[in-house]
């Protein structure tokens, strides 16, 4: 079938991972070397003041509307991401609708739970998915000083949040129906550890060269969440 401008939607690549691990540095490179729209989820400016509503501020005081806080913009920012898709010719954003799973993980949520506030297989399907992660320490001192940090940003939510990234990393890998929104989409993890931006740029550019270079990339809808071979690849420091 030929390709019209109503049919064609851009490809979403969405950069995921541990706070501290370098991903508004890499969605910052990858969308001026592509010329794609950057965006960065929770989208909406109503989750960051909800947040700090919900529970007092604490991390696991009410998980229920932290979830609810969370799976409502992501909701509404679907609508945003279907438009983009249809003007833009690429996306690249800072976290996903992944990024509920782990973080609702590590505050006790199963992926269950997490699925059925999202309802995940509605939304807009990722055409690739770059997880960063790092030690933990590393990570949390890469930002302690970040004056806009969030409720979630301390070492031992982040350790935790190291330890669930890389649980769902390998559960989509092996095939696990409870992710099945996930499963086929082209994924790689990176190590930043002892890594700089450049390098970091380099592995993901390498992932990316042979999605972004096919024009079925570019032009194919969402498809069916499947248990199909995954192109998969884990890049760690040497």
């Amino acid at each position: 079938m030929e390709e019209t401008p109503q049919s064609r939607r851009a490809p979403w690549i969405v950069v995921t991972g541990l706070d501290g691990s370098g991903k508004t540095t890499l969605v910052r490179s990858l969308s001026e070397r592509y010329g794609g729209r950057a965006f960065r989820l929770p989208y909406h400016d109503f989750v960051r003041p909800a947040l700090s509503r919900s529970g007092h501020g604490g991390q696991f005081s009410d998980v229920l509307t932290d979830r609810l806080v969370f799976a409502a913009d992501a909701r509404l920012t679907n609508y945003l991401i279907s438009e983009w898709r249809r003007t833009d010719k690429l996306l690249v954003s800072q976290r996903g609708w992944i990024d509920n799973y782990v973080f609702g993980a590590v505050q006790g949520a199963s992926w269950a739970e997490t699925a059925a506030l999202l309802r995940t297989a509605e939304l807009e399907r990722p055409s690739a998915i770059i997880h960063l992660v790092a030690d933990a320490a590393t990570a949390f001192e890469r930002i302690r000083r970040d004056p806009r940090k969030d409720k979630y940003e301390t070492l031992p939510f982040m350790q935790r949040q190291y330890e669930e990234t890389l649980r769902l990393y390998r559960a989509v890998e092996a095939g696990n129906a409870a992710l099945k929104p996930f499963l086929g989409i082209p994924s790689v993890l990176i190590d930043t550890t002892h890594l700089d931006p450049d390098n970091v740029f380099v592995q993901a550019q390498r992932f990316l060269a042979s999605l972004l270079s096919t024009p079925a990339a570019v032009s194919s809808p969402p498809q069916p969440c499947t248990s199909e071979p995954r192109m998969r690849a884990a890049v760690t420091a040497a």
